[in-house]
């Protein structure tokens, strides 16, 4: 269902139908999704031609940007990925997502997206190949079978193991680090809210970063890009597929609701999503629903609390150089490396304003009501 409470500027519009990709990505990942073994053999092989410098190279203390999808996680990626310490996937990742060391020599040899072109979101953030991107959901999702199953608990925490999945990830890391010659990895990825505590238990010196937005326009945000995938998975029924295959399930007709081991409050969301009159209401619930994990999950484990750095995206558009200031000073990477970054992107971060939110009376009171009391403990007041 497209949300006719969200509208969007025809400037912004006129190019929905034109989406496109190159089929020779979709058929490749499909074809190692599908034959999973091989994928394996492409994963052992690299990391066999570069075991010995993989047995010299650390991960540092690894950076994970997350918060729910349209929060600001994308552009904070973007501009964390500029410090030339840190490594995230790129796009060009995707089509080889087993071997980075490898899709990224092979890319330095095909002309393919080199030129930027708005994604597919359609919210102003231009990308190529060599663009970050949130890859790594493809391993998530293959190693851990559940985790897009709504109607199963979704956390992951200090009680989870999976020693083949540890294994392929520590490896994965280290051949991406190699490759792009840094010394730290940083990721994008909105499912790591369920997901942060097993995270510090593989790596106790971890750094998140966790993006949170007014609920008003995070919630005119996430509805506008749910109209914008089924819009676009109308046009190229490819994408569809593609969003299962690359675990990038936020929006559009395969979307999921995180289980925050809450499945009750997963079948509330699911039945007001069905519903015109009550479409919003769901996205409040579940905005509701995962910043009250997030804030309960990190009143209660301390050491988790101390590795992450809550930001407002408000801060982030409106007091940008004192934000990126803390962000720097939380990831604990060199400031003087990203003096230049900081300047460009403290000029250039600014609230969106190319949709624009209609809530009737009653839509606001309901927001209100469900979102009121957590977002408070955030620093919102309605």
């Amino acid at each position: 269902m497209k949300s006719p409470l969200i509208k969007i500027k025809k400037t912004e519009t006129k190019k929905l139908k034109e989406f496109d990709f190159p089929a020779p990505m979709y058929f490749i990942v499909k074809f190692f999704h599908t034959f999973s073994p091989l994928a394996n053999i492409v994963h052992t092989v690299e990391s066999y031609q570069l075991k010995k410098r993989m047995e010299k190279t650390i991960i540092d203390r690894p950076i994970y940007v997350t918060g729910l999808a349209r929060a600001g996680t994308t552009i904070t990626l973007e501009m964390l990925n500029k410090h030339p310490d840190v490594a995230a996937h790129r796009y060009l990742h995707m089509v080889l997502p087993y071997s980075p060391h490898w899709t990224q020599n092979i890319a330095d040899y095909t002309p393919i997206m080199k030129s930027p072109v708005e994604r597919l979101h359609k919210d102003r953030i231009a990308v190529t190949r060599d663009s970050p991107e949130a890859v790594e959901e493809i391993f998530w999702q293959r190693f851990f079978k559940n985790t897009h199953d709504e109607t199963k608990s979704n956390i992951l925490d200090t009680t989870t193991q999976n020693p083949q999945f540890e294994r392929f990830y520590s490896d994965h890391l280290k051949k991406l680090l190699i490759n792009r010659n840094a010394s730290r990895y940083i990721a994008k990825n909105n499912y790591n809210v369920a997901r942060m505590e097993y995270l510090q238990k593989l790596f106790p010196d971890v750094k998140f970063i966790i993006i949170i937005r007014n609920p008003f326009d995070h919630i005119a945000s996430l509805a506008k890009q749910d109209g914008i995938l089924k819009e676009l998975e109308h046009n190229d029924p490819r994408l569809l597929d593609w969003t299962k295959l690359i675990g990038h399930r936020e929006f559009g007709t395969a979307k999921v609701c995180i289980n925050f081991n809450n499945p009750k409050i997963v079948q509330k969301i699911r039945a007001f999503w069905k519903r015109k009159e009550t479409y919003i209401e769901g996205w409040a619930v579940y905005w509701a629903e995962a910043y009250s994990y997030i804030h309960k999950t990190l009143q209660r484990n301390t050491n988790l609390a101390k590795a992450s750095l809550m930001v407002r995206y408000e801060d982030l558009c409106e007091e940008s150089e004192a934000t990126i200031n803390k962000i720097i000073d939380h990831i604990e990477v060199d400031p003087k490396k990203f003096r230049k970054i900081k300047k460009y992107y403290s000029k250039r971060l600014t609230k969106p304003t190319y949709y624009i939110s209609k809530f009737s009376t009653k839509e606001q009171e309901k927001i209100i009501q469900i979102t009121g009391e957590i977002a408070e403990k955030y620093g919102y007041v309605f």
